[in-house]
């Protein structure tokens, strides 16, 4: 009788403790903001660009995803992205209040009915070999700088490549740009080295795909390139839109942003890359 009688009263104690809920009437989320508004229109006479506008108030941050424009992203309040080529595109805005209380998001749908015209213009020309049909190779220079990287876009601190500083398999690589068809294609002789596996040469086929040319779209009005995303010029771990420092017949400086294996900018890391025609 007496063992049953403590078996039940212990039963009962663990079956309340267990069911007892927690509480924490000091821990409140604070109020999300509100779905953003913003607008999408046409460029006039050009059916390429869009000017998108958050019209939204009071939003502390905010961050547009423009998959399949240039740029891929943007933080401000007004822009202009290029949609290079026709199709079917969404563009997303998040914003997110100061106190950082959760994000807010809204989306529209777009249309672009044509491609971009492309014209060779003189520095279409200087890249590409004069527009010509059989197109132009870059490759490293094996002058010091070939290959800078650092925490800012103008400050690499970090590295830089000293004369012949880099890999045989690296200065054997093409980066070729042909006009017509506006075609780029990565000819590293079958390898690239790979800096997630402790920049070993690796097998790897990047295949061929198409590259744009914008005109003062970069970081300080700078034309830039852009290539498919899965695509490289000079080191693996570059992101595949470029910002032309300089473009001469004889000499091609491009900075763009370091990128994870997934292709993803970081936060930090920004590359210099200079070539000469191949």
């Amino acid at each position: 009788m007496h063992k049953y009688f403590f078996f039940l009263i212990a039963l009962l104690g663990l079956t309340y403790l267990g069911c007892a809920p927690e509480r924490d009437d000091e821990f409140n989320l604070p109020e999300a903001p509100d779905a953003p508004e913003f607008s999408v229109e046409m460029v006039q006479g050009d059916s390429n660009r869009v000017v998108i506008r958050d019209l939204s108030d009071g939003n502390f941050q905010r961050l547009w995803d423009l998959p399949g424009g240039t740029p891929k992203t943007s933080s401000k309040a007004v822009d202009t992205i290029l949609y290079a080529k026709a199709g079917d595109y969404k563009i997303t805005l998040f914003v997110t209040k100061e106190n950082g209380s959760g994000t807010a998001s809204a989306s529209k749908n777009i249309s672009i009915l044509i491609d971009a015209p492309v014209s060779c213009n003189p520095t279409m020309s200087m890249l590409t070999g004069e527009c010509g049909a059989g197109g132009k190779c870059w490759t490293f220079t094996h002058a010091a700088g070939a290959v800078k990287v650092g925490p800012g876009y103008d400050d690499y601190s970090w590295y830089t490549a000293p004369v012949d500083g880099l890999q045989d398999a690296q200065y054997d690589d093409g980066f070729c740009f042909t006009f017509e068809n506006v075609i780029y294609q990565n000819k590293n002789n079958g390898a690239s080295v790979d800096p997630w596996n402790g920049y070993a040469v690796t097998p790897y086929d990047p295949g061929v795909g198409d590259f744009l040319f914008t005109v003062g779209t970069g970081t300080n009005g700078r034309d830039q390139l852009l290539i498919p995303e899965d695509q490289f010029m000079g080191v693996w771990d570059s992101d595949n839109l470029l910002d032309i420092v300089s473009l001469t017949d004889t000499e091609l400086i491009v900075r763009a942003r370091q990128r994870d294996a997934n292709g993803v900018p970081l936060a930090m890391g920004w590359f210099e890359l200079v070539f000469v025609p191949q």
